[in-house]
């Protein structure tokens, strides 16, 4: 290639018509309500890492390392839904008519919130996998005893975040470059159909199905041991792994609550054309939320997390007295040296 012919491709590069535009742009309140939800995600779940990090011998248990992990996940969930939702909604973005690859980047990355699906998704199985632990410790548990192992834990772990990614990459073919805009790319009607059917089942029917499944069965597992053993201390290490599972369930329960209304909307949207409800920013909001709740679940609900968080806070506050008073005694005395 000449250099006059690569001047004449810049030239046309740089003469090329270009659009600036900020898709979905967001009210103040709208932005500052996401703002704050990013950042009791992180702070929430900071905390939580934090904890059972700086208590990790006592956290060692599988549904605690589990609990973790959905920690660590969420915590991340809460940065990329702050870059995705408020940065880059703020950001004004150029496509150029001719979609260079660029704009085509712009638009099934950037347009898109492709990282924020992922994460929530794979919160979302990691939830199930703390769900199917406590089903194989409670129904099962000599197999469970027996078979679980710290390798198989990671497996399912990255399991998660697998499935959490190999959904959230569909999203790139969502929109595409037309007319120097980002567009909603036209299927065909059965591989939309397909698209839709594939949505309500990854993102909600199959983990709500096995959540239902497997708390359902550890409850009557329970109810039946209760029942059958009278035994104090059985009673008293069941009273630990029902707190344990009491924690389990009702974040299984913020999942359904906090997911319910954005897929029954999704499909709404879809079977009627109607892209202009008023609900849709309440409900993607409401599953934001559900980065955020599992703390506040932690703190109210189990005990041996609340008992630690409280140990800590408290060790905290005599190490600050112990540092004050030491600082105090040190100034007296260098006075008292200096004194004529």
């Amino acid at each position: 290639m000449s250099s006059d012919d690569l001047n004449e491709i810049m030239t046309d590069f740089g003469n090329a018509t270009k659009f600036d535009f900020t898709p979905n742009p967001r009210s103040p309140q709208l932005t500052a309500v996401y703002t704050l939800i990013a950042c009791l995600a992180v702070l929430g779940n900071g905390m939580v890492i934090t904890v059972m990090l700086l208590r990790r011998q006592v956290f060692s248990s599988f549904t605690n390392r589990l609990i973790l992990h959905q920690s660590v996940i969420d915590c991340i969930a809460g940065v990329v839904f702050f870059v995705w939702q408020v940065i880059l909604q703020i950001a004004p973005k150029t496509v150029f008519f001719d979609g260079y690859i660029s704009d085509q980047l712009i638009c099934r990355f950037v347009n898109v919130d492709v990282f924020v699906w992922c994460m929530n998704v794979t919160s979302t199985y990691n939830l199930v996998v703390i769900s199917l632990e406590r089903f194989m410790a409670t129904c099962h548990p000599v197999k469970h005893r027996n078979s679980l192992s710290t390798a198989k834990l990671k497996f399912a772990m990255g399991t998660a975040w697998a499935i959490g990614f190999m959904y959230g990459s569909h999203f790139i073919f969502i929109f595409e470059v037309n007319e120097g805009q980002c567009q909603p790319t036209e299927f065909e009607t059965g591989l939309k159909v397909f698209e839709i059917s594939a949505t309500i089942t990854i993102e909600y029917l199959v983990p709500m199905t096995i959540l239902i499944y497997t708390y359902s069965r550890i409850i009557i597992t329970l109810t039946k041991k209760s029942s059958n053993q009278m035994n104090g201390a059985w009673k008293v290490m069941n009273k630990a792994k029902k707190n344990v599972l009491l924690t389990t369930i009702l974040i299984g329960i913020m999942f359904v609550l906090c997911w319910t209304p954005v897929e029954v909307l999704y499909l709404y949207k879809q079977l009627s054309e109607d892209w202009s409800t008023p609900l849709t920013d309440p409900f993607i909001s409401l599953v934001a939320c559900n980065m955020l709740v599992n703390p506040v679940i932690y703190c109210f609900k189990y005990e041996k997390f609340r008992s630690e968080l409280s140990k800590l806070v408290l060790e905290r506050c005599r190490r600050n007295r112990v540092e004050d008073g030491n600082t105090i005694s040190m100034s007296a005395a260098s006075s008292r040296m200096n004194a004529p």
